[in-house]
């Protein structure tokens, strides 16, 4: 008996990135036919980014009106849309499991992603800006940080920066922190732990790339909130990049 999703809560199945037919093309093809078809027939999630609109353009603007018109090399101009927010997954898709249709399109995206990479076809500039602790080291070092943030904001560096590195020269860029967050943050004034009614009484700070090299600030008024409210808190003893930038690349490998 079918039943309709999102009257409970999404079950989220483990991903299956180390089976050999996670990167079969043929097969993730088919999947990404499966599930475009149903979001095709549905459209609820088409407000939350720019994913969604760009798979109705290219369904709406083929002569069948249908998924099986499209070019499957199209498919990853869907693809590479998509940030993996969740947001469709947790909030809109109502055929999410335990619906039998079984549609994770976060997941179905990120296979796509990682079958791009597998192909060897995310290049070198992209690797480079994922690699947010390489360049983050610059964070902090008197001298050559102010001498980074000032040859960046030039024009001549940002014309070179979208010819090399695919950076748009009128894209916001961040500067680098004169000094990273991790090196000023405060230490915790030793109080006493008061646990709440369902959250312990202490924080464990795990700064972020974004902090801790480029806005140190958004940290240090967390500590500020946190001391106010005396609540006790530590920064974690070790701590790199989330994985997150190359998640998005679907450098799974390099997240593991």
């Amino acid at each position: 008996m079918s039943r309709e999703g999102n009257l409970e809560a999404p079950t989220r199945h483990a991903l299956d990135w180390q089976n050999p037919d996670f990167y079969d093309e043929e097969k993730l093809n088919h999947e990404l036919e499966r599930v475009f078809d149903i979001c095709h027939g549905c459209r609820r999630c088409v407000s939350l980014c720019n994913t969604f609109p760009t798979l109705f353009d290219l369904i709406d603007n083929n002569p069948t009106m249908e998924v099986e018109g499209v070019d499957k090399k199209d498919f990853m101009q869907v693809v590479d849309q998509c940030y993996m927010c969740d947001l469709c997954y947790m909030t809109k898709c109502p055929y999410t499991p335990p619906h039998q249709w079984n549609l994770d399109f976060p997941h179905t995206m990120l296979r796509a992603k990682a079958v791009k990479y597998k192909k060897g076809e995310v290049g070198f500039s992209e690797k480079l800006l994922a690699s947010t602790d390489v360049h983050g080291q610059f964070a902090g070092i008197p001298i050559v940080v102010q001498t980074i943030n000032a040859v960046n904001s030039t024009k001549i560096m940002r014309n070179v920066m979208e010819k090399t590195l695919g950076v748009d020269k009128d894209a916001w860029l961040p500067s680098f922190a004169t000094e990273k967050f991790r090196h000023g943050a405060a230490k915790s004034e030793g109080f006493v732990v008061k646990d709440g009614a369902k959250t312990p009484g202490k924080v464990a700070i795990y700064s972020t790339c974004y902090v801790n090299y480029n806005e140190p600030g958004i940290g240090h008024d967390l500590l500020k909130v946190l001391a106010h409210n005396e609540i006790p808190y530590i920064l974690v003893d070790k701590e790199q990049c989330c994985g997150m930038p190359k998640l998005e690349l679907g450098d799974l490998d390099g997240v593991a």
